[in-house]
């Protein structure tokens, strides 16, 4: 028992002796320093221009690869995956429809044709960090702007088999298309001195124009060359994970 309470003392002792050594320490000046990370995101985004006339709001995942240099200059490049339940273009497939919007399939039973939004972006993008409303010198305002690609196509889906929309027969509907367009983003981004809280959020906003792929649309028998503009805006959030080591600058506190 005389040993136990002599080993508690001793812990108790070493315990308190540490945290003395770490208050009397002298905290080194916060500084901004290079971070290469990468970023794990969400977002939702809603339509305008003309591509607002063939979906609605879409849904994004994605991730970035970026650095953020002493001088808080930032530049990378991201990338995100879309996808949406909102169609407006619902009339594509009433060719095949009976007059109960239904199809019949290959063993002559009506199906039911749902119609989805997918497509993904791709953006090079550079733009600066203000070191503004935080004591944090690497957390601020971050703006950024960007080009890179826009792609995007209707899902036509389905259960059973259908002949008249085998995987060929679908190109002449599903309005696959692809273009270039530029891309802003305003939002906080928060690097923790722990290192292990690190994220950002902010509006997004996505213009471009796209062309169709197919060059002809079965629906309309006609040819598709027509260019549209494409707005999108919305907001995206995300998790960062740095990359960097820890430097002699750096100095945190739990």
């Amino acid at each position: 028992m005389i040993r136990l309470l002599i080993w508690i003392l001793f812990l108790f002792y070493s315990c308190f002796a540490f945290s003395q050594s770490r208050k009397n320490k002298p905290e080194k000046p916060d500084s901004a320093f290079t971070v290469p990370m990468i970023t794990a995101n969400y977002g939702m985004m809603l339509k305008g221009a003309e591509i607002a006339n063939r979906y609605g709001m879409n849904y994004s995942v994605g991730g970035t690869f970026a650095f953020k240099n002493k001088n808080h200059w930032f530049y990378g490049i991201k990338g995100s995956y879309n996808w949406g339940s909102q169609v407006n273009e619902t009339t594509i497939m009433d060719n095949l429809k009976t007059s109960e919007g239904m199809v019949i399939d290959d063993e002559g039973r009506l199906t039911f044709i749902y119609l989805e939004e997918r497509g993904t972006t791709f953006f090079l993008t550079f733009g600066k960090l203000f070191n503004i409303l935080t004591k944090n010198k690497n957390s601020g305002i971050l703006a950024y702007g960007g080009i890179g690609t826009i792609h995007h196509k209707i899902k036509i889906g389905f259960k059973d088999k259908i002949k008249s929309l085998s995987e060929e027969y679908l190109k002449g509907y599903d309005r696959l298309s692809f273009g270039y367009g530029i891309n802003g983003f305003l939002g906080y981004m928060h690097l923790s001195k722990n290192r292990f809280i690190n994220f950002y959020g902010g509006i997004d906003l996505i213009y471009g124009h796209t062309q169709s792929l197919r060059k002809f649309n079965y629906d309309t028998e006609k040819p598709d060359t027509e260019m549209i503009s494409n707005f999108m805006y919305g907001f995206n959030v995300g998790w960062i994970i740095r990359l960097n080591k820890r430097t002699r600058d750096e100095f945190y506190y739990d």
